[in-house]
């Protein structure tokens, strides 16, 4: 069943803390909408509750459109918890709206995977890990929960981080978050084994500090440590220190405050 808007805060923005809701931009001039409107009715009252549908008039709702950027129509949003998770444009077929709804509606394993997301960021990946414990019992193969869970463990377990990350097939989507997972855990390796690894130096006690600080996601005092020692010496520990502190700026995401406050002096440091 499909319903016009009536107020965009309840209608759209608290009902989808309940259940995820498609928004549908439209207007009565539009050919296109004309089309893919009924396919969108049509799957609403498949779903039979498990989503809704919301349809806006730009014409009547000018105001909506140019908040969420709408420049052509039939525009599709769909909201989860309050913000936008997915969108399309255009009138696009029933077979193709099928699994792009398949692709992106939210289940039990994606929100548990957001929130793990958001656990890893704000540095309690152990909680992560116990969080995403039973989601890869149920499914081991899944490349990228493997890869995730990778990061949760990599700080408590990072042989077990390692053996996740080696069922990674080459070429996968996720090929490039192993190498996240690599870097910190080969300088973990050199936490456990300094005396194999590095040699005596004025920079090794400060190097390893900053490998236990990353260990314990003190994840400013590592990044910091760890950009010190590269501004003395870029090629410290045979490139494993640049490479562990490319990869905790990954780790954390390019907008994460460690990152916006040391991605520069970092690439200073080794000549980026």
């Amino acid at each position: 069943m499909s319903h016009n808007l009536v107020h965009f805060q309840t209608d759209v923005l608290d009902r989808s803390q309940r259940v995820p809701v498609l928004v549908d931009f439209w207007a009565a001039w539009c050919g296109p909408c004309k089309m893919l409107g009924p396919v969108l009715e049509k799957l609403a009252a498949e779903a039979d509750g498990r989503w809704v549908l919301i349809k806006i008039d730009t014409e009547t709702h000018q105001d909506l459109a140019a908040q969420f950027g709408i420049r052509s129509i039939p525009d599709v949003k769909l909201f989860h918890r309050g913000a936008v998770v997915a969108e399309f444009s255009g009138a696009l077929p029933e077979p193709q709206v099928r699994a792009w709804l398949a692709q992106h509606l939210p289940t039990s394993k994606r929100d548990t995977m957001a929130r793990a997301r958001e656990l890893l960021h704000a540095g309690r990946a152990g909680e992560a890990a116990i969080l995403l414990k039973p989601v890869l019992a149920a499914d081991p193969v899944d490349p990228e929960l493997l890869v995730l869970t990778a990061r949760a463990v990599m700080f408590s377990d990072p042989a077990a981080a390692s053996s996740m990350v080696a069922k990674i097939v080459s070429g996968s989507p996720w090929a490039e978050e192993t190498k996240t997972v690599s870097a910190i855990t080969a300088a973990f390796e050199t936490l456990a084994h300094p005396e194999e690894r590095l040699p005596v130096h004025p920079l090794r006690d400060s190097y390893l500090t900053s490998l236990r600080d990353l260990q314990a996601q003190r994840f400013r005092d590592a990044a910091a440590g760890v950009v010190g020692v590269l501004q003395e010496r870029p090629d410290y520990d045979q490139g494993r220190a640049k490479a562990a502190c490319l990869a905790l700026f990954k780790h954390l995401g390019l907008r994460h405050p460690v990152t916006e406050e040391f991605a520069r002096a970092y690439g200073m440091a080794v000549n980026i």
